[in-house]
């Protein structure tokens, strides 16, 4: 992907403790940064002086005499390993035979499971590391700095780190959970560091992407462009597969067609941080999401109706909304009005924490029987819809308001589906 040249923004960012400075106001619009002021970023790094590579250069060739015995080494530990395999496989055979059993199953009872685990949490080793990096590699020029090794080097024989109180271990992994959550959501300085970033970012999601659909045989299709006319990225398009195909064949559209009116749409917005979590954003974006997740879940084009959640979604298809959460009303996202509010919902719902599941059959009869005790107690379950001003008064059906479509004489009634909502329920 090719990345063009940027311009410089007008800011220059102050760099705090953590390597991550703050926005200043700046006049100009040309980066990222720049349009997000107030909002912490990453500083780009700075050239290397004549010392600094001179240094550099002196590491290359550490690094490349390193490199050549250890290949020596890794040569030596192959073959070992591998007249260790040649052993292992004939006592495998031995074994096999004398019990009269497979050759598979002696290797099974050996050992070979892999053990799916969930990602680990911040570790203390990592915590102490990048307190005593702060502490030695403050004030350091670039090239100065202590590497890793060296750094694991001081803290595994500093006493402060010998005896630490819960509390100090606590704040310390305090520290670096902050200092990640900060890293992670910093804007870029400037425009090349964001396409890099991009670039790079993207390219490990396709990697992982491809070995998703090799192993599966799933479909995936992605687009992507700068939101700005100032950014250097490029829009592109990636596909597995031919799913690229779907666009052609089916909407008679090509891809980079459609990836060059999105990046024509997404210049034309021009938005920055603050304007994307706006209120009226959030809410057209909560909507979206808890209709696409009915219709999944229910396999039919429906809407959710909150007014008659309880009869017109939960009785009548036996699904529920999940993990709602209990500061929220339960109501229209476009009547939610609190920003805070529609933030902590649209973050449940693309955390998979605010979802749609379908009751099991034991926990659908128990409602229905909730419901039918709570009628036969006189309470009215829902919103009753009007009734039409026409009740009782024949009619005659027609079809789309362009003549009689037969002759057929209908009675009036105000029982109508309840399933699908107007403009004024979401």
């Amino acid at each position: 992907m090719t990345i063009a040249s940027t311009c410089s923004t007008n800011s220059t960012p102050a760099v705090s403790n953590g390597g991550v400075s703050i926005t200043q106001p700046a006049g100009n619009k040309s980066t990222w940064a720049a349009r997000n002021p107030g909002w912490p970023i990453m500083p780009p790094r700075q050239p290397l002086s004549a010392a600094e590579k001179e240094h550099r250069r002196a590491e290359a060739a550490s690094r490349q005499i390193s490199a050549a015995q250890r290949k020596d080494r890794d040569a030596l530990l192959n073959e070992a390993v591998r007249s260790l395999a040649d052993e292992l496989e004939a006592k495998v055979q031995v074994i096999a035979t004398t019990h009269n059993i497979t050759h598979e199953k002696v290797k099974k009872l050996l050992g070979g499971h892999k053990y799916y685990r969930n990602p680990r949490s911040t570790q203390l080793a990592n915590a102490i590391v990048h307190d005593k990096a702060h502490e030695v590699n403050e004030g350091r020029a670039r090239g100065e700095k202590l590497s890793l090794q060296q750094i694991r080097d001081l803290a595994r024989v500093d006493p402060k780190y010998q005896e630490m109180t819960q509390d100090e271990k606590d704040e310390l992994l305090r520290a670096l959970t902050e200092y990640r959550a900060l890293k992670n959501t910093s804007v870029r300085a400037t425009n090349s560091a964001a396409a890099r970033d991009a670039q790079s970012t993207l390219e490990h999601v396709f990697k992982i992407l491809d070995g998703l659909a090799l192993r599966t045989g799933i479909y995936v299709c992605l687009f992507a462009t700068h939101g700005h006319v100032y950014d250097s990225s490029q829009p592109f398009w990636y596909g597995t597969d031919n799913v690229m195909d779907f666009w052609e064949d089916v909407l008679d559209v090509e891809p980079d067609e459609l990836v060059r009116k999105l990046e024509q749409w997404a210049c034309t917005q021009g938005k920055n941080i603050k304007e994307c979590n706006s209120v009226e954003g959030m809410q057209r974006l909560c909507a979206r999401m808890l209709n696409s997740g009915l219709r999944i879940v229910a396999k039919k084009k429906i809407r959710i109706n909150f007014i008659n959640f309880e009869v017109a979604i939960k009785e009548k298809y036996g699904i529920d909304l999940l993990g709602w959460l209990e500061d929220v009303p339960f109501q229209s996202p476009r009547a939610i009005i609190n920003a805070e509010h529609l933030r902590t919902l649209r973050d449940a719902l693309k955390a998979g924490t605010c979802r749609w599941a379908h009751m099991s059959r034991q926990q659908r009869l128990e409602y229905q029987e909730r419901l039918k005790e709570r009628r036969g107690a006189g309470e009215v379950v829902g919103k009753p819809r009007k009734k039409r001003s026409d009740v009782g008064w024949k009619r005659r059906r027609t079809a789309g308001g362009k003549g009689l479509k037969s002759a057929t004489i209908i009675e009036s009634s105000s029982e109508e589906s309840s399933s699908t909502c107007g403009e004024d329920d979401l």
